[in-house]
């Protein structure tokens, strides 16, 4: 049903554009999130925390998602950012650890079942790769079968 939810309130956007941001490690995964949405041909920008707040905050009347990626879910620009969106009216999208955090409760879309282990060898960032490649697969079967009932 999330899944579902993600790829209707954000695939399928148009002339509005899909804004991701990420900070520390959690930037990788939105350097490659950002990259396969811009295959898609998806209007896309993408921030991390040594980025100007003008890059968020002067785009705020194209951005029709804005998604975070945040393993803790508790950094405070990510908080920031995400009260911004939503007295915007955007549609936001978190994905962080599993445990209770601030910007999951924010959100109007979390994916939060990914785990949270810090300093040791962990699945958070692999079991997100592998989310986003399911929906992006989701998404795309569902085209293909648009095209297949013309």
């Amino acid at each position: 049903e999330d899944i579902d939810q993600f790829i209707r309130q954000v695939l399928y956007l148009k002339q509005k554009y899909i804004f991701i941001y990420a900070t520390g490690f959690s930037a990788i995964m939105a350097e490659y999130l950002y990259k396969k949405l811009l295959v898609l041909g998806k209007k896309t920008v993408i921030a991390t925390g040594t980025d100007s707040i003008g890059v968020f905050e002067n785009n705020l009347e194209d951005i029709g998602a804005f998604i975070v990626i945040s393993k803790s879910g508790e950094t405070q620009q990510v908080i920031d950012k995400l009260l911004v969106a939503k007295d915007q009216g955007i549609f936001t999208i978190t994905f962080t650890k599993e445990t209770s955090n601030r910007a999951a409760e924010l959100a109007d879309l979390n994916f939060n079942k990914l785990d949270d282990r810090n300093m040791l060898p962990n699945s958070f960032f692999p079991r997100l790769l592998m989310l986003v490649e399911y929906i992006f697969k989701m998404y795309l079967d569902g085209l293909q079968k648009e095209i297949a009932d013309e």
